[in-house]
């Protein structure tokens, strides 16, 4: 009667946007003096003092080459698992290119490309586990699978981002090369309407929720060190009703070879703003849960990138489900890792 009821990819989904999804809201603590009062180089205009303009500048030319690391863990136990863990873990590794096209009035334009992809899935129980690997750098025989023709039409081929000063993705574009090879993948079976539907599906806002874990969005106002600032928007955990509430710090300004680093410290909180929902078929009540997740970011302000971003999520739930005069009980815990490195 029941259908599995929280999809790992969901879940993904919503985790993963935890720490990049952001723009602040004020509150920046009086903090401490950083101890210069001037910085050399490029966007030395942005330290003032003992004030700091958090902002996303990099130079027309520069080329940076990236890793990101996006890890998903579930662990399942319900009657739909034979009241065993099920445990369901997939690792992406994306290493890709970025140059500098442009950079006018705040905004930058760059040229992405991806160079590789490796993905590694596995679903586990006391059992057995089956495993999958992908990797677009070897045409085996899952390079052609379905569920990877996205990977292989995106690698190699270069496409545009545009990024605000406050580090904010505003818009993806350039990918019409990458759609012909999910096309040509497909052979003669795709309709216009299916045409479409993967524009939509593989479009500027899925590459967006993947290109944004790499970028930091910063507040308006000027901060100094352990200035706080925090953030509170309503959400979903799928039919569940929540509020998200980000608090952020900063935590260390130094100089390394003459360059101006930043060290930003992040928190979650997540609260169900409901914890019963109905519908048709059943009912769904959160009888436990427990949210959290934290982050550690790097950033080069000379440079105008990020160095190093580490974010994790944590998510337990123990569910009641309800209809047709049975019920049962699901334990559900999810836990996600996003890291995104500067490789040089």
């Amino acid at each position: 009667m029941y259908k599995r009821f929280l999809p790992a990819a969901v879940i993904l989904l919503m985790v993963t946007g935890f720490f990049s999804f952001q723009s602040c809201n004020k509150n920046s603590g009086s903090g401490n003096d950083t101890g210069k009062n001037s910085a050399s180089g490029n966007n030395a205009n942005l330290i003032n003092g003992n004030k700091v303009s958090l902002k996303m500048l990099p130079k027309k030319g520069d080329t940076f080459r990236y890793g990101m690391l996006a890890k998903t863990t579930t662990v399942e136990n319900s009657p739909m698992t034979n009241a065993q863990d099920l445990t369901s873990e997939q690792v992406i590794n994306y290493y890709y290119t970025q140059e500098v096209t442009d950079v006018v009035d705040g905004v930058t334009t760059f040229k992405v490309k991806y160079d590789s992809i490796n993905v590694t899935s596995s679903v586990k129980t006391k059992d057995s586990v089956m495993s999958v690997s992908y990797n677009s750098n070897v045409k085996d025989s899952m390079y052609s699978k379905p569920d990877f023709v996205q990977y292989n039409a995106v690698i190699g081929e270069y496409f545009s981002i545009t990024v605000s000063a406050k580090g904010e993705i505003v818009e993806v574009f350039n990918l019409s090369k990458i759609y012909d090879k999910i096309f040509k993948a497909f052979g003669d079976t795709l309709r216009e309407a299916d045409k479409s539907q993967i524009k939509e599906s593989f479009g500027n806002e899925a590459i967006k929720s993947v290109m944004q874990q790499q970028f930091q969005i910063f507040p308006d106002t000027e901060v100094v060190k352990d200035s706080m600032w925090t953030r509170s928007y309503e959400t979903n955990l799928l039919v569940f009703p929540g509020r998200n509430d980000l608090k952020y710090r900063l935590t260390d300004i130094k100089t390394e070879n003459g360059e101006t680093i930043l060290t930003i410290q992040a928190d979650l909180g997540t609260t169900l703003l409901q914890d019963e929902v109905k519908d048709k078929q059943a009912t769904y009540k959160v009888e436990k849960s427990d949210f959290s997740g934290k982050g550690t970011i790097t950033f080069n302000l000379t440079r105008g990138c990020v160095v190093r971003k580490e974010t994790g999520t944590k998510i337990d739930l123990t569910l009641k489900l309800s209809g047709g005069g049975q019920s049962m009980k699901s334990t559900q815990n999810v836990s996600t890792v996003m890291n995104v490195g500067l490789l040089k």
